[in-house]
């Protein structure tokens, strides 16, 4: 994006883009813990940020990985002892600040027979394969193609079992906790999205987000 900050605290109508999200589950009377996983430089930062906002839950902290999933792993270390074994855990980006609300409760109600939770939206688009970027190898069946997004909603220990399975380099790899799952065998259940939960990317993203809000 060009910024000299990491684009979840750029200022967007006077506050952080990452509190956007907070404010979300911090209102929700089921959620009784907010883990921020941060980079140590910007701890104070994020410390001083949320002191200004009406949190009733408990404020974890929990250092950044070098990877993703590495960066999830710390943070549900940090529940340990906390988080009992069918406790559910979700998962957010910070930068995808227009979730709706209701993926709170569609992800408790899909846990409810499943071990983890994915939003998803359908993909609009014909959508191709290609081995090397320059010729066409396949065409994919577009009713059976989604886009994930987040808050994915998990139960905690059969996860953190799975989790323990990979090895570091394979965590490394791994794209967002809906992979693991389903490369563990866990059940994960695909939950309604919305197009408006997109992921702040770009500039013209944050212009799209600041039109919106």
């Amino acid at each position: 994006m060009g910024a000299d900050i990491p684009k979840q605290y750029i200022p967007v109508k006077g506050v952080p883009l990452f509190i956007y999200s907070v404010r979300k589950f911090a209102a929700d009377n089921r959620i009784s813990t907010l883990v921020f996983v941060v980079s140590d430089e910007w701890r104070d930062f994020v410390s001083d940020v949320l002191a200004k906002e009406e949190i009733r839950q408990k404020v974890l902290f929990a250092s950044a990985g070098r990877s993703r999933q590495h960066s999830v792993w710390n943070g549900l270390s940090a529940l340990e002892g906390r988080a009992g074994d069918e406790d559910l855990v979700f998962v957010h980006d910070s930068v995808r600040p227009l979730f709706p609300v209701s993926n709170i409760g569609d992800g408790v109600e899909a846990c409810g027979n499943a071990d983890m939770a994915l939003p998803v939206i359908s993909v609009k688009d014909a959508t191709y394969r290609s081995a090397d970027g320059k010729n066409l190898t396949a065409i994919l069946p577009r009713s059976e193609l989604f886009s994930g997004q987040s808050p994915e909603c998990l139960r905690y220990g059969p996860f953190v079992r799975a989790h323990k399975r990979f090895t570091d380099d394979e965590i490394a790899l791994i794209r967002g906790c809906s992979e693991l799952a389903f490369r563990a065998g866990l059940k994960v259940k695909l939950i309604p999205g919305t197009e408006q939960n997109f992921k702040i990317t770009t500039v013209e993203d944050l212009q799209a987000l600041t039109l919106i809000l």
